[in-house]
């Protein structure tokens, strides 16, 4: 089962700003932002209300690392 994605986009700011508006009729909003640290990016995570499912990470090439797909079992 899926658990989460993470979404690496090259324009962070316009990307919140897409995926809000598109994710609203589904019920899914900006849930909460992780603050990177130790290497770990800043995340833009959205969500149910209950939890975070969907994020956005700020990255430059559009070829590597672009999608995370993480499973629970």
């Amino acid at each position: 089962m899926i658990d989460h994605i993470i979404l690496t986009v090259s324009d962070f700011e316009r990307s919140v700003a897409f995926y809000a508006k598109a994710l609203k009729p589904l019920g899914i909003t900006n849930f909460t932002d992780y603050e990177g640290h130790d290497g770990h990016p800043d995340l833009k995570g959205f969500g149910d209300g209950k939890r975070a499912f969907f994020w956005l990470k700020q990255g430059r090439s559009p070829m590597t690392g672009t999608t995370f797909i993480g499973c629970r079992l």
